[in-house]
């Protein structure tokens, strides 16, 4: 899965760095602020990094209100990193952003080297960051988030279904332990006895292809004649 990025604001430059995230295989949504407003409270919750482009110039430049409203939105339980972008090179300009949540400012004219140096660097940083009181389950560089069942491996979010994600769940609540189909089916799909399916299969099947498909250390193992098992002891 792609590392997502938010990309927010208007004007040629706005363009030419998406031009610039997209070669280099970034997956880029762009938006203006008029857009985040009519957005859902969810709308951080698909971004692993938000770039932010605040111009002195017209409707991109932005206001204090808005700079308030966007750190109250990044206080609601999110953890992902912004990089402001900014034509205003003053230092109490860059102060007033990093207060108001920025983790990066750069000055413009920018670099486009120096730019994907500084994504990666946050990416990496922010890769092992959780919010305060979050209950999380990390095999390996699996991380699954109880609370808000999202997950991520190495620092890419996956998408995954709701029965998907209980699955992994309970394997993950149970991780380097021999989970039976039974056991599997009676806690994560509820069926009480035992029953000739193999819906079980199926679903580790999925899971299979979006947590270890394309990486050196798979994580989910077939315990022959039990069931499966997360497994972090590679």
């Amino acid at each position: 899965m792609k590392t997502a990025i938010l990309l927010i604001g208007a004007g040629e430059q706005v363009s030419l760095i998406q031009d610039v995230l997209c070669a280099e295989g970034y997956e880029v949504q762009r938006k203006e602020w008029s857009e985040l407003n009519q957005s859902d409270e969810n709308w951080l919750s698909h971004f692993n990094l938000i770039i932010l482009v605040d111009r002195e110039e017209g409707e991109a430049h932005w206001s204090q209100d808005q700079k308030i409203e966007l750190k109250q939105r990044m206080d609601e339980g999110q953890v992902i990193p912004l990089l402001v972008i900014t034509s205003n090179a003053s230092p109490q300009f860059i102060v007033e952003w990093l207060d108001y949540g920025a983790n990066d400012v750069m000055e413009e004219p920018i670099h486009m080297t120096v730019m994907l140096a500084r994504i990666r660097n946050l990416l990496r940083v922010f890769a092992n960051a959780t919010p305060e009181g979050e209950e999380v389950i990390v095999v390996h560089d699996l991380k699954v988030n109880l609370r808000s069942r999202r997950v991520n491996r190495a620092g890419e979010y996956l998408t995954l279904t709701p029965k998907e994600y209980e699955l992994l769940e309970f394997l993950a609540l149970h991780v380097n332990e021999a989970c039976t189909r039974s056991d599997i089916l009676r806690e994560v799909w509820r069926y009480e006895y035992a029953m000739d399916t193999n819906v079980v299969d199926v679903y580790i099947k999925h899971l299979r292809v979006k947590v270890d498909k394309g990486r050196s250390v798979k994580l989910i193992h077939t315990v022959r004649g039990i069931g499966y098992m997360l497994h972090d002891k590679n």
